[in-house]
């Protein structure tokens, strides 16, 4: 018997408004601060805020997506409170 199934790229989800807003927010600020020309420091000092920003949502996102899938026994994590 013949396997005829093609194999492809899976399905990703389509990015959010929020995803596309935060990955072009981090682009500017990195351009930003990786600016060759001399900025107005008030300039740099928000994108280096902004950058430190996305960084915390990425970090916090990553947490909750971590702990919201299920443990390798297939239950969700306990609380022995």
């Amino acid at each position: 018997m013949e396997n005829n199934k093609t194999t492809g790229l899976p399905n990703a989800e389509k990015p959010t408004w929020y995803g596309k807003i935060k990955n072009g927010l981090a682009l500017a600020a990195q351009v930003i601060i990786s600016a060759p020309l001399k900025l107005p420091t008030k300039v740099v000092a928000a994108a280096k805020y902004v950058a430190l920003a996305i960084g915390l949502l990425d970090a916090i996102e990553r947490q909750t997506n971590s702990t919201d899938k299920p443990a390798e026994g297939g239950e969700a994590p306990t609380d022995a409170s």
